[in-house]
């Protein structure tokens, strides 16, 4: 594992948690559900509180009640912050960006991660951080090496190829994203402006015409979004070092 990056600077985590998570088929919410008998939200974040870089984190939530019961007493060394979360991830996601614009302390870079990403590994988290504090910007992410297609229509009994997408220089976003404080809130201010409501954050930092490095990540760093998901995360996490499980 690479070391962490040598450096004073405030580093904010905002863990967007609002989604209901319907295509799990569950009554709670993904990042409720529980792996390993944790839920997956604590996981996440003792992954990330474990790099020792986070000063603060902020979680936008669905349900403030909850989490604030998930996480009392399991990280009581952590800053956490808990607050109400939006109607989309960018919502929430903006929420987060307002909270902090009201703190005295104010962070150098921001960190977004998915509640759910539960498979993120200390180094992607370090590796992202350090790329940003280089460049201002940047967010872990998969080489495509699959053939890529293009469908006439995205449901139906019928769903058919209408073109190949060249998978050359193509990359799966992932998190964590990072960026430089001033950065992402202004390209979420501009978003909220235009009322254009992009796939991630980094989606509205490129807006800006910036330039968003990619770290390579692994395949493993997916987000949970169907109970298939959930039971690979299970396996490839009862691989790893048994610090996972406690």
């Amino acid at each position: 594992m690479n070391s962490a990056p040598n450096t004073n600077h405030n580093i904010f985590a905002i863990i967007p948690a609002g989604g209901i998570g319907k295509r799990m088929n569950q009554r709670r919410p993904k990042q409720f559900l529980t792996i390993f008998d944790q839920p997956i939200l604590l996981v996440t974040l003792k992954i990330l509180a474990q790099t020792g870089l986070i000063k603060k984190f902020i979680i936008p939530t669905v349900d403030v009640i909850t989490t604030k019961k998930i996480i009392a007493s399991k990280l009581s060394d952590v800053d956490i912050e808990i607050i109400k979360g939006g109607k989309t991830r960018q919502d929430s996601v903006h929420n987060g960006l307002d909270y902090i614009k009201k703190l005295d302390d104010q962070p150098d870079l921001v960190l977004v991660h998915d509640a759910v990403r539960v498979l993120v590994s200390q180094e992607i988290v370090i590796n992202t951080i350090e790329k940003a504090f280089k460049t201002g910007a940047a967010i872990a992410a998969n080489k495509v090496y699959d053939t890529l297609k293009l469908s006439h229509s995205e449901v139906g009994e019928d769903i058919t190829i209408k073109k190949n997408i060249s998978r050359e220089n193509t990359w799966q976003a992932q998190t964590p994203q990072v960026f430089k404080k001033e950065l992402i809130i202004e390209a979420y201010q501009k978003a909220k402006k235009d009322h254009f409501e992009g796939t991630d954050s980094a989606s509205l930092v490129e807006r800006l015409n910036v330039p968003v490095s990619l770290v390579e990540s692994p395949k493993s760093n997916y987000k949970i979004t169907t109970p298939e998901d959930l039971e690979i995360a299970e396996l490839i996490l009862s691989k790893r070092l048994p610090s996972s499980k406690s």
